[in-house]
């Protein structure tokens, strides 16, 4: 792992007090845990913008009769419907941070499926080659550590035909001003999917040219979708160490990481601070809140 790698790693280190103390004010706030389970489309039928999941479902159970369907980095909003084509569909919620997000299931009394640990950069050491139909990431994969490796680990995961489907807001972290998790911008350009931020910048369909068909889209509303197919095995080598090395690696550079009695101080200052900071912003109305994280992003500018 060189010295850009162990910084993105710190980088997303840095960012799980924010996220975790999210999604804690999140449920422990009963209005808004209601407001969420409102438009949450678990127990109903899955709506993929821009993609026809009815249609894609039913051709893969035409070849398996229970095909595996991920949903990546889907923290605790169950934002993705587990009913397609009538039926329900097997599907695996994973996410980095499944051990806060299910104490927090636990602490709450949830009726909601318990959440599998796993890193989307190391996808691959946790499912088998060619063991997914589907890969379902919303608003995650721009908050992973490395979303470029990500991309090459869901499709590698992925039997031929299957699809990693992938929708975010456009250019988040510009948005959030590049606070907690977000750290890199989706965009579509000339039909391309660009993942981007200040450091760096890399072309999607350029990156996957060779294993993956990619079609990108703007929703309505503005969101990003891409759909990449996958057409061939991934090369080896293509998003570099093999996903248990790299797993090894990322431990290891957080142990370091946490090793420092400064960063260790830190961290815990920034969980006591987003707690209160996240319990008081879900008090707020939403055009409240909307034009303070407007500001805050100004301020990070």
């Amino acid at each position: 792992m060189n010295h850009t790698d162990r910084e993105l790693v710190q980088r997303w280190i840095s960012g799980i007090p924010y996220e975790v103390a999210f999604w804690r004010s999140y449920y422990g706030n009963r209005r808004r845990r209601r407001d969420l389970f409102g438009w949450s489309l678990y127990g109903r039928e899955c709506d993929t913008e821009n993609f026809d999941m009815q249609a894609f479902m039913a051709s893969m159970r035409r070849e398996e009769a229970d095909p595996l369907v991920l949903d990546v980095g889907c923290a605790l909003s169950y934002a993705f419907g587990n009913i397609a084509d009538g039926k329900p569909m097997r599907v695996e919620y994973v996410d980095p941070l499944a051990p806060f997000y299910n104490e927090i299931l636990d602490r709450y009394g949830i009726e909601r499926p318990r959440i599998s640990f796993g890193m989307a950069e190391t996808l691959s050491a946790s499912y088998a080659e060619g063991s997914v139909c589907f890969v379902h990431i919303r608003n995650a994969l721009d908050h992973s550590a490395d979303p470029a490796t990500a991309i090459v680990e869901a499709i590698r995961v992925l039997r031929r035909g299957g699809v990693l489907y992938c929708n975010h807001f456009r250019n988040e972290a510009e948005r959030e001003g590049y606070r907690g998790f977000h750290q890199f911008n989706i965009d579509e350009e000339d039909g391309h999917m660009i993942l981007w931020n200040r450091g760096m910048r890399v072309d999607v369909n350029r990156m996957t040219e060779g294993f993956a068909e990619v079609e990108v889209s703007r929703t309505a509303g503005g969101r990003i979708v891409a759909v990449l197919r996958k057409t061939s095995e991934v090369p080896r080598g293509t998003s570099g160490a093999s996903a248990g090395a790299r797993a090894s690696e990322m431990l290891m550079a957080t142990v370091c990481h946490f090793h420092s009695a400064g960063r260790s101080a830190a961290y815990q200052f920034k969980r006591l601070y987003c707690t209160a900071g996240h319990r008081m912003m879900r008090l707020m109305p939403w055009a409240v809140l909307d034009k303070v994280k407007a500001w805050a992003g100004r301020k990070q500018k």
